[in-house]
């Protein structure tokens, strides 16, 4: 009976270890997929959304948003700014180099990302923080 026991604990073992590859490298596949999807998005700030978005169905999409723009091109970051402040009726600062504007935005999911990042060509990267409660505020961190 022991001799089952020890047998069974085995096998379960190496079950539970397939399982546990076949786990990591599905996670990793979808991290890969995602960087291809959205490459100008902060991965931590993507999967963060998506979270929140597949958790809490009322999530109120409350995101702290940085906006950054190639340094080597001419882009005008007070119309980037006015163009942000109508589309969310916020308006943002501008962070560091005259290239990265910093703007709190409630209602920010996936696809407004991607319509961002679609309507305006000369952004290079997208990256910030989302959080669960909605706030208007910055944070001390941010």
């Amino acid at each position: 009976m022991e001799n089952e026991k020890v047998i069974n604990s085995s096998s379960s073992s190496s079950e539970v270890t397939t399982a546990t590859e076949q786990l990591k490298a599905s996670y990793q596949k979808f991290l890969n997929d995602s960087a291809k999807l959205f490459p100008k998005i902060d991965q931590k700030l993507l999967l963060d959304i998506l979270q929140f978005e597949t958790n809490y169905k009322d999530w109120e999409g409350s995101v702290l948003l940085k906006i950054v723009y190639d340094s080597n091109a001419n882009v005008d970051t007070e119309q980037k700014k006015e163009v942000i402040f109508q589309r969310y009726q916020k308006m943002p600062d501008i962070v560091e180099e005259d290239r990265t504007l910093r703007v709190k935005v409630i209602r920010m999911y996936i696809n407004e990302l991607e319509k961002l990042l679609n309507s305006d060509k000369d952004i290079v990267y997208l990256y910030g923080s989302a959080s669960l409660s909605p706030t208007d505020s910055y944070s001390d961190s941010a």
